[in-house]
């Protein structure tokens, strides 16, 4: 990896980061406590929410163990605030330190303290991340889980792994990034056929429907598919791109 491409990767990295402090924020409203119950906690907005606020609460903490390190002081502390707080306040409260610990190693590395771990080459599977993956298996067979939140974690592995693609064949996205965007970009670069373009609109569909709120509509089979359905897929295009190259 040259330096101008290492701080190419820093930036992207910093700029998912600071987004998604900004996200771990959301969706969420301060219960003051009582006389009797004391302090107060985070609680999300509402039933629908909370799904969301947990499932950005892994991909946060899966963040830093991929770029800060898994043993870092930095996924630790957020591991370990994150039971803290939830154990003690409420999960809400667990996500919101998690972003306050983000937030200080955007600081770092922004100030130059502190380097994220950037792989020198990872595939399509890589990049999408196992771990991630794993996530999605472990809320699908949790029952007290409602689907969106591994149906939204799944679509980040998707995303993640299409980013990876188009990246690593040095390809142009027109427009704003999105699962759409990058897919574009492989099919024109004949990466994707037209079936793999029909998987991904059908993949995205789900996430977008957990995205937007139409949780009425999704069911825990949906999860379960859409787990499948990303699983098999990456494969496909990380043995696609592996023949692009």
């Amino acid at each position: 990896m040259t330096r101008d491409s290492r701080t190419f990767e820093i930036e992207r990295v910093l700029e998912w980061a600071e987004s998604h402090v900004g996200t771990l924020r959301a969706d969420l409203v301060w219960e003051p406590g009582d006389l009797l119950a004391g302090r107060g906690y985070w609680t999300a907005v509402g039933p629908e929410a909370e799904s969301k606020v947990r499932a950005r609460a892994i991909a946060a903490l899966d963040f830093l163990e991929r770029y800060a390190g898994r043993e870092s002081r930095w996924a630790v502390s957020a591991h370990d605030v994150f039971k803290n707080k939830a154990d003690n306040q409420s999960m809400e409260s667990g996500v919101r330190a998690i972003g306050d610990v983000l937030d200080q190693w955007i600081g770092m590395v922004r100030s130059g303290q502190v380097k994220p771990r950037l792989p020198e080459f990872f595939s399509v599977r890589a990049a999408s991340s196992t771990d991630l993956l794993e996530q999605v298996r472990s809320l699908n067979a949790d029952n007290k889980v409602v689907p969106v939140a591994p149906i939204m974690l799944a679509g980040a592995a998707l995303e993640i792994a299409l980013r990876s693609a188009v990246e690593q064949l040095g390809l142009t996205v027109a427009g704003r990034p999105s699962i759409d965007a990058y897919a574009k970009a492989l099919r024109q670069a004949d990466v994707l056929s037209r079936q793999g373009m029909k998987d991904i609109a059908q993949m995205a569909g789900l996430r977008n429907d957990a995205v937007h709120g139409n949780h009425d509509d999704l069911d825990r089979k949906h999860a379960g598919l859409l787990e499948q359905q990303v699983n098999v897929f990456l494969g496909q295009l990380d043995e696609a791109v592996r023949q692009a190259m």
